[in-house]
């Protein structure tokens, strides 16, 4: 009597078997997808909070650089305000005028800025004046420059050599507090999550 051939293919053993190795091979490479995502997901929210932070020092930076002894009228016009205020006590940590505002669209405008620095919960915010000399009725540009803030320090270095927190420092003539700049400036940040970071700029002129 002869046998038939069994015919050919898997038993449900080796099937289950097949199918086991693959949902474990999909699971590991699965996780291995996904911490690669994760990993890929925080690599790019540092690299978008190095630039953010590294674009508002700059910005520090130039402003600070370029302060010029131009004091402006207050907004009332009946006096006039120094050419750089810091350090008073009120919501604004600095204001001051700089030079060098960028004039691409050739506006008649002067190259002279307003500019001031101000800390809003967490947020280091940048504003300016559209013209140089605001009254009440001209509103500031405001800008978010740096998130995550805890504190903000600003110290002036005098023609004395003393570092003061204050501007213009106190024992001046009226006239020549409206025009006195420091020698330096040093800006002191502490972020939630970078530290503190400081920079040293020193006043050009």
């Amino acid at each position: 009597m002869t046998r038939r051939p069994r015919s050919a293919g898997f038993t449900l053993i080796e099937m289950l078997v097949a199918v086991v190795i693959l949902v474990i091979l999909s699971g590991l490479a699965y996780g291995t997808y996904r911490e690669a995502r994760v990993s890929a997901g925080r690599t790019a929210q540092s690299m978008r909070r190095t630039r953010e932070i590294e674009f508002g020092l700059r910005m520090m930076v130039q402003d600070f650089a370029q302060i010029v002894p131009r004091p402006i009228r207050d907004p009332l016009g009946e006096s006039r305000l120094p050419s750089l205020v810091g350090g008073t006590g009120g919501p604004d940590l600095v204001a001051f005028t700089r030079d060098g505002w960028s004039n691409t669209a050739g506006l008649q405008r002067s190259t002279l800025q307003r500019v001031g620095y101000r800390l809003n919960g967490t947020t280091l915010e940048r504003y300016y004046y559209p013209v140089l000399d605001p009254t009440s009725d001209d509103a500031p540009v405001v800008e978010k420059l740096l998130t995550g803030v805890t504190r903000v320090q600003i110290r002036y270095l005098g023609t004395n050599q003393a570092w003061v927190t204050q501007w213009p420092p106190a024992g001046l003539p009226p006239a020549q507090q409206l025009t006195v700049r420091p020698l330096a400036v040093e800006i002191d940040i502490v972020f939630k999550d970078w530290g503190e970071v400081r920079r040293l700029v020193e006043v050009a002129g």
